[in-house]
């Protein structure tokens, strides 16, 4: 009877091994749901032994929360290249909220899984990356206020109001649309209300697609 032939091991970095879990992850709970997904499942996945798993991530919701950590590093990534342009201070607003709709249209089974599966512990640590973006936007528009830029009764709150705003709409949006997102609607509606919420009671949006 021929031996059972062994999987090759393959040698790779920490960061690669980690990008594999986090891969294999995302295949895994978009096809088997976060609460169904066992650690065997996703081990397998990212051809790991249980044991190499526990090496990288403490439980589910830590990888769900990593998963997430990665998507909001890419924002804040954006959002610093475009404040380090040093651009007038509307149109950096107006670039930063548009490429974060962008970027979580493109990225919406990721937020399907943690809006629409993921428990409490899952949650908490998604909030804590997403709160990051928040605060690197709030301190710039904090210094646009002092060059008298945005006016509100709080420059600080009306952003954050207006953020959370746009997105709660995108994660509804995502949700209940199976045809996709209009982006360039959303885009012009979402910078409506920032203009509006920071003081820009002269903007005029640009008419969105019917």
């Amino acid at each position: 009877m021929p031996a059972k032939t062994r999987r090759k091991r393959v040698t790779k970095s920490p960061d690669d091994r980690r990008d594999d879990i986090l891969s294999a992850a995302e295949r895994v709970f978009g096809t088997t749901g976060f609460e169904r997904a066992t650690i065997s499942e996703l081990a397998e996945a990212a051809e790991i032994g249980k044991g190499t798993f526990y090496l990288y991530f403490e439980s589910k919701d830590h990888l769900l929360g990593a998963l997430w950590e990665r998507y909001v590093d890419a924002i804040v990534s954006t959002a610093q290249e475009i404040l380090a342009e040093r651009d007038a201070w509307w149109p950096t607003i107006d670039r930063v909220m548009s490429a974060l709709i962008g970027h979580a249209v493109k990225n919406a089974e990721l937020h399907r899984i943690v809006y629409g599966s993921a428990n409490a512990k899952a949650l908490e640590l998604c909030r804590q990356a997403n709160q990051r973006a928040i605060d690197l936007m709030c301190d710039f528009v904090e210094q646009g206020t002092h060059a008298g830029a945005f006016q509100a009764l709080d420059t600080r709150l009306a952003f954050r109001m207006a953020y959370h705003a746009a997105d709660g709409l995108l994660d509804d949006l995502i949700a209940q649309s199976d045809d996709g997102i209009d982006e360039p609607r959303v885009i012009a509606l979402v910078l409506e209300l920032m203009h509006r919420a920071l003081g820009d009671h002269t903007y005029a949006a640009t008419p969105a697609p019917a």
